[in-house]
């Protein structure tokens, strides 16, 4: 299947506290990027499809510089064998928070950079 997002997403270890629909949920991260946080979830607690409904979300993680939190809306449900990768996209995000991001991925992508030099290469 073709990857159709825009933006590299970032494996992400913490949780996601959402805001929606008078209800508050807290769910494992599963990734981040500048558009939006995903979750994955043993059940379907938001529903089978999204509704368009805006929440708040603070998303919190050792790999954050500080918790970010914004406003989203859930974009898409998908199960993922016995559970469901909901993925919440940034509706408003402030530019002070898309930097808290911006900095993860750039930490990210150096990691990736120094753990694939740094394995020899057998021939």
């Amino acid at each position: 299947m073709r990857e159709r997002r825009r933006y590299n997403r970032f494996n992400l270890q913490g949780r996601v506290q959402l805001q929606l629909g008078g209800k508050l949920f807290e769910f494992p991260a599963a990734d981040i990027s500048v558009s939006g946080v995903s979750v994955m979830l043993d059940v379907a607690v938001l529903g089978a499809k999204p509704t368009g409904e805006v929440g708040i979300c603070t998303i919190e993680s050792p790999d954050l510089a500080c918790p970010v939190e914004a406003y989203v809306s859930v974009m898409r449900i998908r199960r993922v064998g016995h559970q469901h990768l909901v993925g919440l996209r940034f509706e408003s995000i402030s530019d002070e928070q898309l930097q808290v991001i911006h900095a993860y991925e750039t930490l990210t992508r150096a990691r990736a950079e120094k753990s694939s030099t740094t394995v020899p290469k057998h021939f």
